[in-house]
């Protein structure tokens, strides 16, 4: 291995601890900062429940500890606390992730041999992107979706809902607007064939329905108002012309929709002038 891919290799694992180390400051400063503050803040305000404790302590008495009357609001609000702080460990790990892979080269589209220098700067530079998703835990349900993808490079037009779809390589992925993807539906900007690896743009239009366990390869071109159909495969650089539909392999021309016949309103003469 070349000196320059064991220091990419260093810089990546030093660079994902200091990235999760500083992101971590932020969240576990809020947590303790409520923890010590906030049912001081809540009593100082003057709200109507701010003694809500000092009654609770009246009426249980010895029944809890006193650490439960001590710390009564940060207590009732203990879940909605720690999930803020944690979507702030996120937020920073998130944007450190960014930032931290800018420093290895993404490669070109092109075809790189397998156990090659090039071959490993790519892996490096797509740990950050995969890594991300094993912290998001509960909150992956936003941030494993369009925002992550956008932010690490990915072109996606207005209206277009990725849900449960992915995308493996968002820096070679653009999609256009009004589009959808099903469950489990993938687009691929890379491939690995035989002894190399494979990178390429993918380009999808307007108005593309992807199914459900569909896999778009690199390269492809996909045009506007095209299905690709459920369990179904685009493979590398293939272009589906617009308004079709891509299923068992081959392109099916989509039929003309119906033009909708003009509404006229009870009592109204309808005429059409030549």
């Amino acid at each position: 291995m070349k000196s320059r891919s064991i220091a990419y290799s260093a810089y990546m694992v030093l660079s994902i601890f200091l990235s999760l180390t500083l992101a971590s400051i932020p969240g576990v400063f809020f947590f303790f900062t409520m923890f010590n503050n906030i049912d001081a803040w809540i009593r100082g305000i003057g709200w109507i429940f701010a003694d809500l404790p000092v009654y609770a302590e009246a009426s249980l008495g010895t029944l809890l500890p006193v650490f439960v009357y001590e710390r009564f609001w940060f207590l009732l609000f203990f879940v909605p606390i720690a999930l803020f702080s944690y979507s702030l460990f996120l937020g920073f790990t998130l944007g450190f992730f960014k930032l931290s892979r800018r420093i290895i080269p993404n490669l070109p589209d092109g075809f790189y041999p397998m156990e090659t220098e090039d071959w490993l700067l790519y892996e490096l530079f797509e740990v950050y992107y995969v890594l991300f998703p094993y912290f998001a835990w509960f909150f992956s349900v936003f941030l494993d979706t369009k925002p992550r993808h956008i932010l690490f490079g990915a072109k996606i037009g207005s209206n277009t809902i990725i849900g449960n779809g992915r995308l493996f390589n968002p820096e070679r992925t653009i999609i256009g607007d009004n589009c959808f993807f099903g469950y489990d539906a993938i687009v691929s900007g890379h491939v690995y064939e035989g002894s190399g690896l494979y990178l390429k743009e993918v380009v999808i239009g307007d108005r593309v329905l992807i199914g459900a366990n569909a896999v778009v390869l690199p390269g492809a071109q996909i045009g506007d108002d095209v299905i690709v159909a459920s369990n179904s495969t685009v493979p590398k650089d293939k272009v589906i012309p617009p308004n079709s539909i891509w299923i068992n392999g081959k392109t099916v021309p989509r039929k003309a929709q119906p033009v909708e016949a003009e509404l006229v309103r009870p009592g109204e003469a309808h005429s059409i002038s030549g």
